[in-house]
């Protein structure tokens, strides 16, 4: 017993014992230790804050040429060129050289005092006046760090390509070796110094995306006219030239266009073009974009080049505000055209800003002293979860009556999306911003053609905190007359007077019984119909066009449409109070042409009885009751179902 345990506590540390020699890899940390010695830098290009590289003239070149350099400096995470201009560098063009530094590995190396020895001198590699030199600068140790000695400055020198292989030689930082790497080294920076320029500078003018940007200022050096946009949260609001609300998605569009713009050209440096000449001096426009803590400026001056009629972009002189280097930019037309109307493109078109949800009431009133009077809906109070139930009350309603909830929403979605629209061609939709009491009388303001008022309840979460405001909103509408057909419309405690469309008047309406709850009835669930009996009021002893015993068997589908449509009774829309004896149909008073009547069990109050009126044009047919007092069109499957049985098939021909 004894020797089996000793034998399975054996095997176990066998296992361990291998697990630990597969894991720990000794042969990979000689790799890795033979990868570190062909690294031709050390740790002190791991992290670099400048760096300058000078490019000697090829021999062939033009006498007098003088030597390139490029300087590259970083400015907190970020590159800059500061030589030969002062510009933002290409994030990845300088990723790719610091990568290339970092990484540099020789295939072969050998020491500098083995020269002599063999009779070769630095010359012989392109050494002694290397093509590319390197000088590199690490960065220092951050605050709080642990004190150590920073690491020197080194210049890594490039010479000659090798006569095998096209391999290149590189003199080490301390000048004591002389490494050979790889070619794709040198294609890292080029053998034109313009071209690594132009590769090393980048394109880009804005940098904040849109869900970073916090305010859009648009400046006209001519006119000095300051358009500035404030976002709020989610919302965009103008600050100037005045305090209003701004329209979201334009404004965020033309950011992201903005930051689609790119540097099309350089403008040559010897001799640079006066501001005079590119407009910078006083510009169009000057347009600051701010973000989170930083604010970019791009000037934009007199077109680089004339635009023909249909080119979908302008070429503009441009700088930016805090560098001198002009240059010019490709702007779309579109977007000039947006920026120039900034005050009418982006303003919000709409007249009301509401949450429907807070709305708890609201009243359309017609011209003062005009019939049927002010049309209340108000929402009454429901159980949680259930739908909102609204309730009318106008002059013209003998009591107050259910409103439908569809039609009331319909409603409050049709006010959120009056827009203004611009009255004529060239014209603003935004009449005046600072209209006179002479000019709101002209507009027919002193007496509003409808008069909305919109009574805001509490927002319940503070995640609706934006759209506290005015408890209240009333809107006015009114027409001046005359040779102006125009419908204006203002926000009472807003100074803005809006063109809108003349027909919003007619969705507005303020007759009640457009707003009536369309279910009419609804028999109990125990309730059952029994038979029911269609005739011609024409002539009562007549046998009746329909007389329909119900049973448990399946009833053809138009009698299932019309025992559905008494079971829930609704209206298409209800006509009017009341049950007249006769009713208009195509303009021309009639008695009702049918009775419809549906025996009950239990019977309750009775049948249920409709008066129904010939069919109209169009598709209406009126029908009646007595014992609700309305008269309301029927819905088009009730009314479809009727013709059916009222107008059977003809017999086939013999």
């Amino acid at each position: 017993m004894r020797s089996k345990v000793t034998f399975l506590l054996l095997a176990l540390n066998l296992a361990l014992f291998g697990y630990l020699l597969l894991s720990e890899h000794p042969w990979s940390a000689t790799a890795r230790i033979e990868e570190n010695r062909r690294r031709v830098l050390g740790p002190e290009a791991a992290n670099l804050s400048a760096l300058a590289i000078t490019t000697r003239p090829a021999p062939d070149a033009p006498p007098g040429s003088a030597p390139a350099t490029l300087r590259l400096e970083r400015r907190g995470e970020t590159w800059f060129l500061a030589a030969p201009l002062d510009w933002p560098a290409n994030d990845f063009a300088v990723r790719r050289i610091l990568n290339e530094l970092q990484f540099l590995e020789h295939e072969t190396s050998f020491p500098v005092a083995d020269l002599a020895r063999n009779g070769q001198t630095l010359a012989d590699y392109g050494l002694d006046q290397p093509r590319l030199e390197i000088a590199a600068t690490p960065a220092p140790a951050p605050a709080g760090a642990a004190t150590a000695p920073p690491a020197p400055a080194f210049t890594l020198r490039v010479g000659a390509a090798s006569a095998v292989g096209n391999r290149l030689y590189v003199l080490s930082p301390d000048g004591t070796r002389v490494h050979v790497v790889p070619p794709s080294f040198g294609a890292a920076f080029g053998a034109d110094p313009a071209a690594l320029l132009a590769e090393l500078r980048s394109d880009q003018l804005f940098t904040i995306p849109v869900f970073e940007a916090r305010a859009l200022t648009l400046q006209s050096g001519a006119a000095s006219v300051r358009t500035r946009l404030r976002r709020d949260q989610t919302r965009w609001a103008f600050e100037a030239p005045i305090t209003t609300r701004a329209a979201k998605t334009p404004v965020e569009l033309l950011i992201n266009d903005l930051n689609a713009l790119r540097v099309a050209r350089f403008l040559p440096a010897d001799p640079a073009p006066s501001a005079e000449t590119t407009g910078l001096a006083v510009p169009r426009l000057r347009l600051t974009l701010e973000g989170n803590g930083r604010r970019e400026t791009l000037l934009l001056g007199l077109p680089a080049a004339p635009a023909a009629p249909g080119d979908e972009t302008v070429e503009l002189h441009a700088r930016l505000d805090d560098r001198p280097t002009p240059f010019t930019v490709a702007v779309p037309t579109a977007v000039l055209a947006t920026l120039d109307q900034a005050q009418t493109d982006l303003r919000d078109r709409r007249v009301l800003a509401f949450d429907p949800a807070r709305v708890a009431a609201l009243t359309i009133a017609p011209p003062e002293g005009s019939a049927p009077g002010p049309l209340r809906i108000q929402k009454l109070d429901a159980s949680s979860g259930a739908p909102a139930a609204w309730r009318l009350t106008s002059p013209a309603l003998s009591a107050p009556a259910r409103a439908d909830a569809a039609v009331v929403g319909k409603l409050l979605g049709n006010l959120q999306l009056i827009e203004a629209a611009a009255p004529r061609p060239k014209a603003s939709p935004f009449v005046s911003d600072a209209p006179s009491r002479v000019e709101l009388e002209n507009l027919g303001f002193n007496r509003p053609e409808r008069t909305v008022t919109l009574e805001l309840a509490a927002s319940e979460t503070s995640a609706n905190a934006p759209l506290d405001g005015p408890s209240t909103l009333v809107l006015e509408l009114a027409q001046p007359g005359g040779a102006d057909p125009g419908l204006y419309a203002r926000v009472a405690g807003q100074p803005f007077v809006y063109a809108v469309p003349p027909e919003t008047l007619l969705l507005l309406d303020v007759a009640p019984l457009s707003y009536r709850d369309r279910e009419l009835a609804r028999l109990p669930e125990a309730t059952r119909i029994t038979r029911l009996v269609l005739r011609s009021t024409a002539d009562p002893a007549a046998p009746p066009l329909l007389d329909h015993a119900v049973t448990d068997a399946p009833p053809p589908p138009a009698l299932a449409t019309l025992l559905a449509g008494l079971r829930e009774l609704r209206a298409g829309r209800v006509v009017r109070e009341g049950f007249p004896a006769t009713v208009p149909v195509d303009g021309v008073e009639k008695p009702w042409a049918y009775r419809l009547e549906a025996t009950l069990s239990p019977a309750g109050d009775g049948p249920l009885v409709l008066s129904i009126a010939e069919r109209a044009g169009g598709g209406t047919q009126l029908a009646g009751s007595e014992r609700l007092g309305l008269v309301f069109t029927l819905e088009q499957p009730v009314l479809d179902a009727l013709w059916t049985l009222l107008q059977p098939a003809a017999a086939p021909a013999p």
